[in-house]
């Protein structure tokens, strides 16, 4: 797209696109097929005038990114606002609808100056019918959000909703209230960014990917596309790529992220909400050509409330569409000042892992001890093949610890950690497959793959489980 074209594309003197131009900076060319294009809805409360106009301020279709098929609705906000109503809410059901009936990923563009509120209260209602349908369509097709505007009040559900949301500096606008009434309420400045901003939403957890400007926000969207299927029926994706099965691992697993990043083909890891719980990172990476999730603890750092929420809800999203979950497990537990308060946090990992259903395969890197172990993917909570790197510590406590209640003596700390945290110790009573160097941990990845893609699983029958939410 020229400069040109780009500026008269824009809304008016902003810096954001419209709705069309978003649309077109997304799918492949020519591709978009638009429903409901003239759809006018009357609105008039008797003494008022009708305020409608045709297509309801939201632009919705389907059409091809890079040739995969995908349903994606965008809010018109030269459209009175892209004020949320009735007509405006069918219109993004209808599209919700078609998705789950295809097996099309949903894409939403959000960006609206707020309700409709000449409908009263069934401008509320509209929120209420969208959010159903995303929690029906969730697990369904992938959802991803972009906060290309405004996303205030009820509208900010959509973040979290979604199974993936993307924020841009200086556009998104995402909070219950407005930056006014929350300045206000803490005695603030009413700064828009600060408050309800990108950043904000990323520091939060509410966005899982934060981007300077929409071109790199379209592209973020176009890169995780690319990471999952378009439905829950389908394989997780494979990509083509030369990188040889057999070849060594250099980097230290002490570095547990850089050391993932280079068993991946091609050295490539994209990582996903890289701004919130850092003690945990979650991203997706391929192994001989077939894409696979990544939990992995950053090494010597303790489980914080928001890093297990995060990978949690991350294992779920893998687990609905049958991707394999590869973990690497390095961390110091719990902190003793923090344990009542990280119990629940700590317990939905470990619920997430136990519900899975997925393939899931599990690399011992260093620390696995107590709840640092039991939390994470292992053998005993669903894992199908567990290994271990020379050198990684697994069991009950820590060596000094285990040397007290052994031997009444923090001498025997080494006697200990020989006898009941090795790794050899830990194959021996079946809790670890086998032990590898750590230079050939890519070739025993892409080997697990290959069988434990395959897998079958019955699974007690239930409704649904309860998250220790």
């Amino acid at each position: 797209m020229s400069e040109n074209t780009r500026t008269a594309l824009q809304q008016g003197q902003s810096n954001k696109f419209t709705a069309r131009a978003r649309i077109e900076q997304i799918l492949d060319a020519g591709s978009f097929a638009e429903v409901d294009k003239y759809l006018q809805k009357s609105n008039a409360v008797l003494g008022y005038p009708d305020v409608c106009v045709p297509g309801e301020g939201v632009v919705a279709g389907w059409g091809t990114v890079d040739g995969q098929a995908v349903c994606i609705v965008a809010q018109d906000c030269e459209a009175l606002g892209g004020a949320f109503g009735m007509g405006h809410a069918g219109k993004i059901v209808k599209v919700m609808d078609m998705a789950a009936k295809s097996g099309y990923p949903m894409i939403f563009l959000w960006d609206s100056n707020g309700a409709k509120v000449q409908e009263g209260a069934a401008a509320m209602h509209a929120y209420t019918i969208v959010m159903k349908k995303m929690a029906e369509l969730s697990g369904v097709v992938p959802t991803v959000s972009v906060a290309d505007g405004g996303m205030l009040g009820s509208a900010a559900f959509f973040a979290p909703l979604s199974d993936f949301t993307i924020a841009v500096k200086g556009v998104s606008n995402v909070g219950l209230k407005s930056a006014t009434v929350t300045a206000a309420t803490f005695g603030m400045q009413p700064d828009e960014q600060k408050i309800n901003g990108a950043e904000a939403q990323y520091a939060c957890g509410n966005a899982q990917f934060l981007c300077e400007n929409e071109a790199e926000a379209y592209e973020t969207l176009k890169r995780l596309l690319l990471c999952l299927p378009s439905n829950n029926l389908e394989d997780a994706p494979y990509l083509e790529n030369e990188d040889a099965v057999e070849r060594k691992v250099a980097t230290s697993p002490q570095n547990l992220p850089a050391y993932v990043a280079e068993a991946a083909d091609g050295g490539v890891f994209f990582e996903v909400q890289k701004g919130y719980g850092s003690e945990i990172v979650t991203g997706f990476a391929s192994f001989g050509g077939l894409i696979a999730g990544v939990v992995a603890n950053a090494g010597d750092a303790y489980l914080t409330n928001a890093a297990c929420e995060k990978a949690a809800r991350f294992v779920q999203i893998l687990d609905a569409y049958d991707m394999p979950v590869i973990t690497f497990v390095d961390n110091k537990g719990v902190e003793v000042a923090k344990c009542h308060k990280n119990m629940r946090a700590v317990a939905k990992l470990a619920y997430a892992y136990g519900e899975a259903g997925c393939p899931m395969i599990s690399v011992l890197a260093g620390k696995a001890i107590g709840e640092g172990y039991s939390a994470m993917s292992n053998k005993g909570n669903g894992a199908d093949l567990v290994y271990a790197l020379e050198g990684a510590q697994i069991g009950c406590v820590e060596a000094e610890a285990g040397s007290i209640i052994l031997y009444d003596t923090k001498a025997k700390a080494g006697e200990y950690a020989e006898a009941f945290l090795s790794p050899i110790s830990a194959a021996k009573q079946g809790i670890v497959d086998d032990i590898i160097a750590p230079a050939d941990i890519r070739a025993a990845l892409v080997q697990a793959l290959s069988m434990a893609t395959n897998k079958r699983e019955s699974r007690l029958s239930k409704k649904h489980g309860i998250m220790p939410l």
